[in-house]
């Protein structure tokens, strides 16, 4: 069975690639299926403990996500200044007595903006669990402030209507007219200790090119503005 939100944008999102580095990279347009699937177990975590997380985790790891992302999407293209690690050892600062371990840099960043309403759906193989009060719980995706805000009951359905795409099937067809996105998730057999922020085990993640239904209609220096595809 489908389980299916339906949430509004709270503020701007970034969320990129996940080969990027932390002075560049362009942000994603929609968040991806490990970005949900950590927010979510988030969500049980604090609903019922660590506990509660590794008992789900393998049914959560294997789910399958689908998303309806919203009409527009807007991207900001920005420069900001930001602290960088010194390579070197840090050096003593007589001028204000502190010792320096960090410089500071140029970074691009990109802030995307969706306007109206997008859907998420969660498939699972358990459906005993509470999935729609924690699919209700999920306020944050992504990072630096992407908060989002359900606005309605989640629903269980059997099929999903026209317009979701599968982020986890790696049979997706190719579309001329749409944007080509790298889309990470979790790697089978990824456990819960990987995933564990505390951990220094290595997350294991798998990669999927796909091409979402959204096609650019205005674009300048500054922002690029993207349609979605019905």
């Amino acid at each position: 069975m489908w389980y299916v939100a339906t949430y509004l944008p709270v503020s701007l999102v970034s969320l990129k690639l996940a080969t990027a580095t932390s002075t560049g990279g362009k942000a994603l347009l929609l968040p991806t299926p490990y970005a949900f699937k950590m927010a979510l177990l988030n969500v049980i975590i604090e609903d019922g403990g660590v506990d509660a997380g590794i008992s789900v985790w393998d049914i959560l790891r294997d789910s399958k996500i689908a998303i309806r992302g919203p009409k527009w999407i807007a991207v900001n293209n920005t420069f900001t200044k930001v602290l960088k690690p010194k390579k070197e050892k840090p050096q003593f600062d007589a001028e204000t007595g502190l010792t320096r371990g960090m410089i500071r840099t140029i970074a691009f960043r990109e802030y995307v903006q969706w306007q109206g309403e997008f859907q998420i759906a969660v498939h699972v193989t358990n459906d005993d669990l509470p999935w729609p009060r924690w699919l209700a719980r999920v306020n944050y995706l992504g990072k630096r402030g992407g908060f989002v805000q359900v606005i309605e009951t989640p629903s269980k359905v059997e099929h999903l209507n026209d317009g979701f795409i599968d982020l986890t099937s790696t049979a997706l067809g190719f579309s001329l007219f749409g944007t080509m996105q790298i889309m990470d998730d979790c790697a089978p057999g990824l456990t819960f200790g990987q995933v564990n922020i505390y951990s220094d085990e290595r997350v294991s993640r798998v990669l999927r090119h796909l091409s979402v239904p959204y096609q650019v209609v205005s674009s300048s220096r500054g922002y690029t503005l993207y349609q979605r595809l019905d």
